[in-house]
């Protein structure tokens, strides 16, 4: 039983290929599951989580303390914490990204799967990326976004390393040595990385 972790830059095609990808194999693929298992575990709407993520992380303190249930704050200082913080939340991600692992046969797209489950050997790390050109003819047909193009790609790389700095420590989160297998979706069509792919967990 495999878990494929897909990281990419915004327009590279990642959740377009991440959803192929389960459902050629019969897996399961993790985005959403994701959102509505935080959503669960801090008590929150999804749509506050996927706004939180959208912007990155930058205001974790400001989302906690508008949408986080009395409840929530005080199981944590009843349990273990004693304090609400940036590595709560980072705690909770990572405690249901390595349940979603540990079930199997999954594809899990961004959240920091491949910092999360970098030392699992059964776990294959890809990392889709792009020109900006393309990326930005990608979004104009895959997205229907009220900011110019340009805008949102810069926009949502910003966010990507905002977010990905509390798995990451602040390290280079397109670190080659963190994928096993990299994928220019410039050259490389959706089909044919699917077909790498699934060549690659099949060796």
């Amino acid at each position: 039983m495999a878990t494929i972790t897909i990281s990419r830059q915004f327009g590279a095609g990642g959740q377009t290929l991440g959803r192929r990808l389960a459902k050629t194999l019969g897996y399961h693929c993790v985005d959403e599951i994701v959102v509505r298992e935080i959503a669960k575990e801090i008590k929150v709407s999804t749509d506050q989580v996927r706004a939180f993520e959208k912007d990155g992380g930058a205001n974790l303190m400001k989302f906690i303390d508008k949408f986080v249930s009395g409840d929530y704050i005080n199981r944590l200082i009843s349990g273990k914490y004693g304090y609400v913080d940036e590595k709560n939340y980072v705690e909770a991600v990572r405690t249901i990204i390595r349940e979603v692992h540990r079930q199997g046969n999954v594809v899990i797209i961004g959240r920091g799967g491949q910092y999360i489950l970098r030392d699992e050997k059964d776990v294959y790390h890809v990392l889709l990326v792009s020109n900006l050109e393309d990326r930005i003819r990608f979004i104009k047909e895959k997205y229907n976004l009220k900011d110019s193009p340009e805008k949102a790609v810069q926009r949502a790389d910003k966010n990507r390393a905002g977010f990905l700095s509390f798995f990451s420590n602040n390290g280079n989160h397109d670190d080659p040595l963190l994928y096993d297998l990299t994928i220019n979706t410039k050259k490389v069509s959706i089909e044919k990385a699917e077909a790498l792919i699934i060549r690659l967990i099949s060796e």
